[in-house]
């Protein structure tokens, strides 16, 4: 409980120092869906959406999105860029509103290496628009990387370092001649890792204990642009290209010990593992959005395609340590490729402002192919292991329609809407189709002019991968060998929620009460083959999570707002499936919190952190761990340049235990990384 004890202290200690600040910040405090914004600081801890305006938070200069997104109410992510959001790490994640392959699989890997500054505005929906594909367990993040207006700079440069060879660099162009809309990014960045895995297992033959420590340096190029052009008055069309590059080499030594039940060594093995990674997108997009006469009647029309290119190598050698005799070599290489196509139109229409529609149709269809290739060295030459090799396809086809009908009486605004999903897939020569519709109730009740009482009801799914699929066993990875579940059914979830927002000038106070219901629930199992565990997808039946969250701002005085969110639930694990004699529940909880003070009216500080209790897994539990972070920003010339500090994970607290205790198994599972990061960041911004 480190984390509340420093929070309530810090919070004692700015308040303190506020109170005899002499210069005053520009605050502003706008109701409507609460955003609440000091100098530069911006937030929304309130409404459908939950909004982060990354330019204006302090401690996530020079960040990545992985680490910005802890800003948001209830949003954790781990070391590795998972996402957990009230208890689930099954968040549908977009990219300017549409689904794209890189933020799949590999989105935890691609988050804690993309630049948070390339993305303008991150928001969090616990009940995402009706004309958004229904995935995610709960709730929709989207990452904005939002166009610009005439109003603001020409041009924005930033340029940073940070600690252990770390280098960011990026530059946003601005233009609007005639009647086009010019918007180019590109973020360049590099970075220095070290990881540490350390897992001990221990079942009837004896204990096995793996040590695998590796370095990278991973280079990340990602660019964009948007072009705009106003054909009338009533017409907008524009079209949108994004480029994203990834690319290391990584050396791990992985030390592995086997022992018998007595403690006995009975064998040692050095693996060394040569990788290079490279991951590779791109992205281009069209749309056209057309307004009516009447000024309510619009139709938005995307079509999105984006490729995403994933290739691994690797180079295995088997070292016996007491000798230094290399006993084997081997090799792997993995091409992993997804194509996705996605097309919505929407249309809205309001009538005497008291009835609105909204309906249209959304689609996507997703192609992907997987190779991987493994050879043995004999007698010095290279032979394929075809029992380590694998290949397969995986298409899906999703269509959707969706209608909405609003009504708005005095105080009271009803929202009933339904979404028509029909989904076909293939698979190793195999056919799966059918049919959904997932409903949808939003009743809102108005208490005063700014305070609201709501009640929502949504239905989403959760969809296997096509990796989750492939009943291969995947061995790239030693710290995570996995094995895809050709039986593994969607999870399909009901989600009820009662909120509440109170509003006034200084004061935002959000209570939300959550029930999610959740059929044939997705987790991984870890089972053990040949003395390695290996994590499969399983479905383990239907299970429940009962949840209270608290998200409530305070700006006490002028120069100071802080800003608090608290999560309890109860979490509830079909645990039979796993040898257990019944479901398995747990109490959890997660506690955030920030500090922004404006100490001058050029000077920002903020200090932010979160606590994430013991978290409940299938076969045993994942241990609390905490982070606190601190940014401070000075404007050098007002409006023009400006210098930014901040520093990542201070305690270095971030390390994840993962603990399996079964009647045939015990594990203990420990990863780590250098998350305490520290960073310099410098932005020019370019008047016009």
């Amino acid at each position: 409980m480190k984390l509340i004890f420093t929070i309530i202290l810090l919070s004692i200690m700015t308040i303190q120092g506020a109170l005899y600040a002499q210069e005053k910040a520009d605050t502003t405090l706008q109701l409507k869906n609460i955003t609440v914004h000091g100098k530069r600081f911006g937030g929304l801890s309130g409404g459908d959406i939950r909004k982060l305006d990354v330019e204006s938070s302090q401690s996530v200069f020079g960040a990545t999105t992985a680490e910005a997104i802890r800003q948001l109410p209830s949003l954790i992510t781990d070391i590795e860029g998972g996402v957990t959001y009230r208890g689930t790490g099954k968040s549908g994640i977009l990219l300017n509103g549409v689904p794209y392959g890189l933020l799949e699989e590999y989105s935890g890997d691609v988050l804690i290496q993309l630049p948070a500054l390339f993305f303008n505005h991150i928001s969090l929906s616990s009940y995402p628009a009706i004309d958004l594909i229904p995935d995610g367990e709960a709730g929709m993040l989207n990452l904005a990387s939002s166009t610009y207006s005439p109003s603001d700079p020409l041009m924005q440069l930033s340029l940073g370092a940070g600690l252990q060879e770390r280098y960011n660099a990026g530059a946003i162009l601005n233009l609007h001649p005639g009647k086009f809309h010019i918007t180019g990014k590109y973020n360049y960045r590099r970075e220095y890792r070290e990881r540490s895995f350390q897992k001990t297992t221990t079942n009837v033959s004896g204990t096995t204990e793996m040590n695998n420590n590796a370095s990278a340096r991973p280079d990340i190029h990602l660019a964009d642009l948007n072009i705009g052009y106003d054909i009338s008055p009533k017409d907008v069309i524009s079209v949108y290209g994004l480029y994203h590059l990834m690319e290391y080499d990584r050396y791990g030594g992985i030390n592995n010990t086997r022992k018998n039940p007595a403690g006995e060594v009975m064998n040692k093995m050095l693996r060394h593992r040569f990788n290079r990674q490279k991951q590779d997108a791109y992205a281009v997009e069209a749309r056209w959005s057309h307004r009516f006469n009447h000024p309510s009647e619009k139709l938005d029309i995307v079509f999105n395609y984006n490729n995403n290119l994933y290739d691994e190598n690797n180079d295995y050698k088997n070292e016996k340590p007491e000798t230094g005799v290399i006993l084997a070599e081997d090799q792997l290489f993995v091409d992993h490729e997804k194509k996705n196509y996605y097309a919505s139109a929407t249309y809205q229409k309001t009538w005497n402002e008291t009835f609105s529609f909204k309906g249209g149709y959304a689609g996507r269809f997703r192609d992907e192919s997987y190779t991987s290739k493994a050879y043995n060295k004999v007698e010095d030459k290279w032979v394929e292991n075809t029992g380590k090799s694998n290949i397969y396809t995986f298409k899906r086809y999703t269509n959707m329609l969706f209608a909405s009908l609003e009504k708005k009486l005095d105080r009271l605004t009803v929202e009933a809407g339904v979404q028509a999903e029909h989904q076909k897939q293939e698979m190793e020569n195999t056919d799966h189709s059918r049919f959904r519709l997932y409903p949808r109730v939003k009743i809102a009740y108005q208490t005063g002019n700014t305070d609201e009482i709501s009640l929502k009801y949504i239905q989403r799914s959760v969809r296997p991968y096509g990796m989750d699929l492939n009943p291969f066993v995947d061995m790239s990875d030693a710290t995570y060998i996995k094995q895809g579940n050709p039986h593994l059914k969607e999870e399909l979830i009901h989600s009820i929620e009662i909120g509440y927002q109170l509003n006034s000038r200084n004061v935002h106070i959000s209570p939300t009460l959550y029930y999610r219901n959740r059929q044939n629930r997705i987790m991984d199992m870890a089972t053990e083959l040949d003395g390695q565990a290996i994590w499969k997808k399983e479905n383990i039946g239907n299970t429940q999570t009962f949840g209270a969250e608290l998200a409530g701002y305070w700006s006490p005085v002028n120069p100071l707002s802080l800003m608090l969110s608290y999560n309890i639930y109860r979490d509830e694990i079909d645990g039979r499936i796993a040898g257990y004699t019944e479901k398995k529940s747990l109490t959890c909880m997660d506690i955030k919190g920030h500090i922004n003070w404006a100490i001058t009216r050029r000077t920002d500080l903020q200090i932010d952190g979160f606590y994430i209790s013991d978290q409940l897994t299938p076969q045993g539990k994942i241990k609390n761990r905490y982070s606190i972070n601190a940014g401070i920003s000075h404007d050098l010339l007002p409006n023009r340049l400006q210098a930014n500090l901040s520093i990542q994970n201070i305690f270095n607290s971030l390390e994840e235990t993962t603990i399996i205790n079964s009647a045939q198994t015990q594990m203990t599972q420990i990863r780590n990384r250098d998350s305490r990061v520290t960073w310099l960041t410098l932005i020019y911004r370019l008047k016009k």
